[in-house]
């Protein structure tokens, strides 16, 4: 799996929400890969990008959700 790539990051990042079952920031899904293997936030918002136009058709939805109470 190449790391680097957008197409393969999206199947990975997808396992990740599935397994965690509620929503997760993006620096939280960056946290979840070892420091040396770590996304930028712009390669994974592209892998976001690509497993939500992934999802059309599908039984469910990619959705941005924003916090207002910081947390």
């Amino acid at each position: 799996m190449n790391l680097s790539d957008p197409q393969d990051l999206a199947g990975l990042l997808e396992a990740f929400l599935l397994a965690a079952g509620r929503p997760l920031s993006l620096e939280r899904m960056a946290e979840l890969f070892e420091e040396p293997e770590r996304p930028e936030p712009a390669l994974l918002r592209q892998a976001l990008d690509v497993l939500r136009q992934s999802c059309a058709g599908r039984a469910f939805d990619l959705v941005r959700i924003h916090r207002l109470d910081g947390i």
